[in-house]
C-alpha cells in the first residue's frame, strides 16, 4: 500500500544532503539569546556578604491571538505572574529563539495500519523543518519504548529512523511507561525542550496510571506537543462503535489533551490527511515563539507536597486597531510541585 510510497519518499529525501552529525544535545543551549549579564562578583572581605541558596523556577510560555498565531516583541512588563493567586516578581525575562532538544515520541503498535500515511509520512515535513543546531530523536513504543534513533542533527539519519518503522510486533500500548520514560530521559537536559507525541491515547496495562503521569508531565519543564492518530478510524467506523469503544476514545482523547496541556503544550484530533502538514508547521512555529519567564517562589506558598498552581497573565493589545482590546490565549505549565523530604527518621 504505501510502503513503496515510503521507500521513493525516503529515497530522494535521502539524496537531498546531511547535515554535519555532532556528540548530543548541548547541556548549555542557548548561545543565540542574550543572556542576563553575570552579577558583579562579591569580595570575600566584605563581612557583610551573604550566600543565600534560592530555588528559581522557570516556565516557558507562549502568547497568542485568537486565530492561534504567536505574538513576538513582547517585555517583561506585559506580564504578571501568579502562584496560587500571589503575584509574583519575574525575575528573569527573556524571548527564547535557542535550539530545540525535541524527542518524536511514536505509538508503534498493531493498532490502524494506515496511520503511515496519515502521520508518519507527514512528519518527514516536520524533521525537515528543524534548523542546523537543533537537536532530535525517535523513540518509538509498543510494550516497552525502544530509541529508534538517538539524538542528532542530521536529519538523514531521523527520517532513516522514521521510516525504518513498518512491521508493528504487538498490539499493546503503554503510553504512560513512555511519557515516563521520555520525560526522565529529558530530565537533565538544559534549554528549550519537547516531546512531540504522536498516539491513539490507548493505554493498555502501563506500570503507571494516569494520574501520575500527569503529576510527571505537570512537574516537567518539557513541553508536550501531541497529535491523535486513529481519528480517520473513528470517522469511518463511528456508526459501528460500542458505546463502550466510543467512551474509549473519549478517554484517550481526554488523556492526551490533559497531558500536553498541564504541561504548555497542545494537542491536535485530525481526523481528514490534509490537516497534518498545518499541524506539524504550527508545532515548529509554536516552540520557536516562546518567552522563558523565571521567577522565586514565595515564602507565603504552602508547603505541602500539593501542586503549585501558576497564571500568567498578558497586558491587553488592540492588535488590529479597531478599538477593541483582542483575546489573547497564555499556554504554559500548569504549575510545579514542592519535593518535600521525607523527614529523617530518628
Amino acid at each position: 500500500m504505501t510502503l513503496k510510497r515510503l521507500a521513493g519518499v525516503a529515497a530522494l529525501v535521502f539524496l537531498a544532503g546531511s547535515f554535519a552529525l555532532a556528540q548530543g544535545p548541548n547541556t548549555n543551549v542557548g548561545r543565540t539569546v542574550p543572556l542576563p549579564p553575570e552579577p558583579e562578583p562579591v569580595s570575600i572581605d566584605d563581612p557583610f556578604a551573604l550566600s543565600i541558596d534560592v530555588e528559581t523556577q522557570q516556565v516557558d510560555v507562549v502568547v497568542t491571538d485568537d486565530d492561534g498565531n504567536p505574538l513576538t516583541g513582547l517585555q517583561k512588563e506585559h506580564f504578571t505572574l501568579f502562584v496560587d493567586d500571589i503575584e509574583h516578581p519575574i525575575t528573569d525575562f527573556r524571548p527564547t529563539d535557542s535550539p530545540l532538544t525535541i524527542v518524536l515520541l511514536i505509538e508503534f503498535a498493531n493498532t490502524w495500519g494506515w496511520y503511515y500515511d496519515d502521520v508518519i509520512y507527514p512528519a518527514y515535513g516536520f524533521i525537515h523543518s528543524l534548523r542546523e543546531d537543533d537537536w532530535a530523536a525517535i523513540v518509538s513504543y509498543d510494550l516497552t519504548p525502544e530509541i529508534v534513533t538517538d539524538f542528532s542533527q542530521n536529519p538523514n539519519e531521523l527520517l532513516n529512523g522514521l521510516f525504518s518503522l513498518t512491521y508493528p510486533d504487538f498490539s499493546e500500548t503503554n503510553l504512560y511507561d513512555a511519557v515516563h520514560y521520555t520525560l526522565d530521559r529529558l530530565e537533565n537536559v538544559d534549554g528549550k525542550k519537547a516531546i512531540f507525541l504522536l498516539s491513539t491515547g490507548f493505554d493498555t496495562f502501563s506500570r503507571s496510571n494516569y494520574g501520575e503521569t500527569l503529576r510527571r508531565a505537570e512537574d516537567s519543564d518539557t513541553m508536550i506537543y501531541a497529535v491523535g492518530m486513529g481519528q480517520m478510524f473513528r470517522t469511518m467506523y463511528e456508526h459501528r462503535l460500542s458505546s463502550f469503544q466510543r467512551m474509549d476514545f473519549l478517554q484517550a482523547e481526554v488523556a492526551l489533551r490533559s497531558i500536553a496541556q498541564n504541561t504548555g503544550g497542545q494537542a491536535w484530533f485530525p481526523r481528514f490527511q490534509g490537516e497534518y502538514p498545518g499541524i506539524y508547521e504550527g508545532v515548529s512555529f509554536l516552540m520557536r515563539n516562546q518567552y522563558r519567564i523565571g521567577f522565586v517562589p514565595s515564602d507565603a506558598l504552602d508547603t505541602d507536597d500539593d501542586l503549585r498552581e501558576i497564571r500568567i497573565e498578558v497586558a491587553p493589545f488592540d492588535l488590529d486597531e479597531d478599538g477593541d482590546d483582542d483575546d489573547l490565549r497564555v499556554r504554559h505549565k500548569k504549575g510545579f510541585y514542592n519535593h518535600v523530604p521525607e523527614d529523617d527518621e530518628d
